[in-house]
């Protein structure tokens, strides 16, 4: 039978052969082989600088890439933004227009709502034909009038068409403190009568470019902002060679005046960015080439040696003979069998066993005087079908080898999986007279086959989920400007007087109201899970903490008539954690257990049981806060799957809120669980330690 690691002599004497090296046959190497390691690892070290100058190259063209997305990232902000104040003074001007040489009666608060609304603007001026001002908002903006005046009278003098289609103007950015630039945006009004005046905006050039740009714009990104060569806005971080190399910058046409903006990555994201397989691969293939050159000349060093030495053996080898050569064979193939990281068994045609080898009694716990003459079904464990011993028998008395797995039980009664072939061993004549079996314990294997399945289905599922957040992001982020547009059309067409409106009107006007806030609190909710902020911890009196999260739900309390009862025991210790966020976990459990008796047949009234108090758990002091309801309670089969983010069983709302929560208790290293009551109902509690929760921890 053929054994691995027996490794058969040659019999120069059976096969005929005779020597044939002699020192007379031996042949001294090639001059020109002595070069040849030098220029092997020569060979090796050119390429690798090409791949480490390819490497680098393909970093630096990332790098442009993702710097020129974040400066269209930037200039798609200015412009959207900048486009909704134009038409915030446009429309305004519309509206004067529309009522002619009279003042308009809501013209301040407009104004006011605008300055209010829109952040860095330094005044909104109403002027006359004559490009002088007749109100000004706010009332602190008179030192500007005399420059509104000035910005103004060329706008008014432009052709009557551009006046007639009343077109925004904007002038170059001018200053009027120190270090303070502004720009002025005037908007002619015409009506049938004539040119009635202009209406101009003053905005602070750096406090509106601010509020545009916030901290989500391009984060780690430098940003400078220029008219000319004035730099009106800098978001500025350090810059080195590398940061030079990957600056964007475009211009952005402001009907009038132009900016060029310029974005540039910090030197911490570079840092971060940059890949550490160009210096491996440069220090790898540079070691390589000097291994590849020293492993060539050695080799041929051990092939002019090996020349030499097998000339110098052809001899012996000639005194082996036949037993000497078997007992060598043997000798191996003992050896072999012994020191097998395999277990090895071999029994008789009836299943007795006759031998295995030490991997076998390290791994079972079985010596071969215990199981020596006994059948191997003392391993076997019950867990595998009769059907596959019998499939066995009849594969090995067959003749054929046989392969399996099976989960046998060791001496001291633990499982352990074992994969199994089976052979049989033939006599000269080709009779079975024995079998022989090698096991190989893959339980560890199996176990971490099992952890990387689970491992890689997590990944799958969490990839999937990122998907959703980013697309929820981008479609809130989209929508807020809009919706906020809208929100401020219907609040100031409530606050008009319109005698002639029924309450027909009236009431389709404060439900269009009502849905225009519910989709901002749907966006909130898309926003809070796709962008989540890190804490911002401090010490937080628990009572007082419940009250603040009672009193945000109170528009949903009264709305639903629900009855709530809060107590929190007296001398409770203050949490570490972000007051705003908890206040925002416990306004999403207050709101999920008002709403859970929403779909109950009794219509019940919701009331809702609040309390807080200490628990000791773990060696640690905790304080339990508990949301009990009265609803319908927990379903079994969605128990596991409301903190899923999306997963929702009403039809109105995002699925969001317990999600939220659950990563914001998360955030402060708490708990959160959702168990139903034996009376009906849900209770929510959370853990929240009282001691420090250490650094800020983001989402």
């Amino acid at each position: 039978m053929p054994v691995a690691g027996a490794i058969p002599v040659p019999d120069p004497e059976r096969s005929g052969a005779a020597p044939s090296c002699t020192p007379a046959a031996r042949t001294p190497p090639a001059d020109y082989t002595r070069w040849f390691p030098l220029l092997i690892g020569l060979s090796v070290a050119a390429t690798t600088l090409g791949w480490w100058t390819a490497l680098l190259t393909e970093e630096q063209t990332r790098r442009a890439q993702t710097t020129a997305l974040q400066l269209e990232s930037v200039t798609n902000e200015i412009s959207v933004r900048m486009e909704s104040r134009l038409l915030a003074l446009q429309r305004m001007a519309r509206r004067w227009a529309a009522r002619g040489e009279a003042l308009p009666q809501h013209w301040a608060a407009d104004a006011a709502l605008y300055v209010e609304h829109y952040p860095g603007y330094a005044a909104i001026a109403l002027l006359d034909e004559r490009s002088r001002a007749r109100m000004l908002v706010p009332d602190d903006a008179r030192v500007l009038a005399g420059a509104i005046e000035a910005r103004a009278r060329g706008c008014l003098s432009e052709p009557a068409a551009s006046v007639a289609a009343a077109r925004p103007v904007l002038t170059p950015t001018f200053e009027i403190a120190a270090g303070e630039r502004v720009f002025q945006v005037n908007v002619p009004v015409r009506a049938e009568q004539g040119v009635l005046g202009c209406i101009a905006g003053v905005l602070r050039a750096g406090e509106m470019l601010d509020a545009m740009i916030g901290p989500h714009i391009a984060p780690g990104y430098g940003i400078e902002i220029r008219e000319r060569d004035q730099v009106i806005y800098r978001r500025a971080t350090p810059r080195d060679a590398a940061a030079t190399e990957a600056i964007r910058s475009t211009r952005i046409d402001l009907q009038g005046p132009q900016w060029r903006v310029a974005v540039w990555p910090s030197l911490a994201l570079i840092d971060a960015t940059r890949s550490p397989l160009p210096l491996a691969v440069l220090a790898g293939g540079l070691l390589q080439a000097l291994l590849v050159g020293v492993a060539v000349y050695l080799a041929q060093l051990s092939r002019s040696r090996a020349r030499e030495l097998e000339v110098a053996n052809e001899d012996l080898r000639l005194e082996f003979n036949g037993r000497m050569r078997a007992q060598e064979m043997l000798r191996k193939l003992s050896l072999a069998v012994e020191q097998s990281p395999s277990m090895v068994m071999i029994t008789d045609l009836t299943g007795a066993i006759e031998y295995v080898n030490p991997k076998f009694t390290q791994v079972t716990g079985h010596t071969l005087d215990e199981v020596r003459n006994c059948n191997p079904r003392i391993l076997k464990s019950g867990c595998t079908a009769p059907a596959t011993y019998r499939d066995m028998w009849a594969t090995i008395l067959d003749g054929r080898e046989w392969r399996s797995e099976f989960q046998d039980r060791k001496k001291n009664g633990e499982l352990f999986t074992v994969q199994t072939a089976i052979s049989a061993i033939r006599d000269d004549d080709g009779s079975i007279t024995h079998f022989l079996a090698e096991m190989e314990d893959i339980t560890k294997r199996k176990r971490l086959e099992q952890e990387i399945e689970e491992h890689n289905r997590l990944m799958v599922k969490n990839e999937a989920l990122a998907a959703m957040g980013q697309a929820a992001s981008m479609i809130a982020h989209d929508l807020r400007n809009p919706l906020s547009s809208i929100k401020m059309s219907l609040q100031i067409l409530g606050k008009q007087p319109a005698p002639e409106w029924h309450d027909d009107t009236r009431e389709l006007q404060h439900i269009a109201l009502e849905q225009v806030r519910y989709m901002e609190e749907v966006l909130t909710d898309l926003l809070s899970y796709s962008r989540p902020d890190a804490l911002a911890p401090a010490w937080i009196d628990v009572h007082s903490l419940v009250e603040r999260a009672v009193n945000l739900v109170q528009r949903e309390i009264q709305a639903h008539g629900a009855q709530v009862q809060m107590r929190c025991d007296p001398g409770l210790p203050r949490v570490h954690g972000d007051a705003s966020k908890l206040q925002q976990a416990l306004s999403n459990l207050l709101s999920n257990a008002i709403q859970a008796c929403e779909d109950s047949a009794d219509h019940r009234v919701p009331r809702v049981a609040v309390t807080a108090r200490v628990q000791s758990a773990a060696n640690k002091s905790w304080v339990r806060i508990e949301i009990r309801d009265n609803g319908n309670g927990l379903a079994p089969e969605i128990a596991g799957s409301v903190f899923e983010p999306f997963f929702t069983t009403r039809a109105r709302g995002t699925g969001l809120g317990l999600s939220i929560a659950r990563r914001i208790i998360d955030q402060h290293r708490g708990e959160l669980q959702l168990e139903p009551q034996p009376c009906g109902g849900t209770c929510a509690w959370l853990l929240l330690s009282t001691a420090p929760i250490g650094s800020p921890v983001g989402a």
